[in-house]
């Protein structure tokens, strides 16, 4: 029993690459010199049927079989590229500067601005008789006016952009003047007036132009309504972060001109925010 254990573990030994090319008695002045050598264990057989070989590449570990001469490749970790850590640097700077972005958008969060409009004066309003461009006699409309735009910016940090106003004066449904404004900008914690002006110049109104004068000389006065469409928005990160409000005021105002030589002056007004 002895003797066939002895036969059998006789076709094995192991044998460290390194140790034919070295002198037996520097193994024991280094010590740590092989710790890191890989041992091969090396199977004799007296008939060797098999011979598995093991080759590598910088990249690949190939296992080769003799008798069914079949290769598997095993592919190795590759070290990480270099543009894979430049894309995980720059979406971690991403995402950090993203959430800086929230944290101080929600710390100086600027308030809802007030905007409110108010008739400053009517300079002209004239009808008189005339002849429009194809020389048909109708009633010309000569007209102009100051409007007040007054904004309160709230805001402790951030300026107010407004984008140009546009302004239409309605008798009924018929329009007869508007105004396309120009941008502004409202300082922050600070209340803001505006001076907005409107006018046309000899506007043949037709129809209309009898019934406006007449209405001029009644009590009750003449009937115009205002409607003013404004944008307004705070850049608090360029274009990134910057809230919109939406205005549409409307005002119904009375003219009248009875004893003061044709010269029309508000005699009621009355504004209110649409939306």
């Amino acid at each position: 029993m002895e003797r066939r254990e002895e036969e059998h573990y006789s076709n094995y030994f192991v044998q460290s690459p390194s140790s034919v090319f070295h002198d037996p008695e520097s193994l024991f002045q280094s010590p740590s010199q092989y710790d890191s050598v890989p041992l091969v264990l090396v199977h004799l057989d007296e008939s060797p049927k098999h011979s598995d070989f093991l080759k590598y590449s910088e990249t690949k570990c190939v296992f080769e079989d003799d008798d069914d001469e079949e290769k598997r490749l095993m592919p190795l970790r590759r070290p990480r590229s270099g543009w894979w850590v430049v894309l995980q640097i720059l979406w971690r700077f991403l995402f950090s500067f993203g959430v800086a972005l929230l944290v101080f958008y929600i710390a100086t969060q600027p308030p809802h601005p007030n905007i409110s409009l108010r008739i400053g004066r009517i300079n002209q309003f004239i009808l008189q008789e005339g002849v429009d461009s194809h020389g048909v006699t109708t009633m010309l409309l000569t007209f102009n006016c100051t409007t007040n735009l007054i904004v309160d910016n709230k805001s402790n940090v951030f300026g107010l952009h407004i984008h140009p106003p546009s302004i239409k004066f309605f008798f009924g449904p018929l329009n007869f003047a508007k105004m396309k404004g120009t941008k502004l900008y409202a300082s922050s914690h600070e209340s803001t007036t505006f001076q907005l002006y409107i006018g046309t110049k000899n506007l043949a109104m037709y129809g209309a132009g009898r019934e406006m004068e007449d209405m001029l000389q009644s009590k009750a006065g003449l009937p115009l309504i205002l409607r003013m469409n404004l944008i307004s928005d705070f850049r608090v990160v360029w274009n990134i972060i910057n809230p919109k409000y939406h205005y549409n005021v409307e005002c119904l105002l009375f003219l009248s001109n009875i004893g003061r030589h044709n010269q029309a002056t508000v005699v009621r007004e009355k504004c209110r925010l649409v939306s």
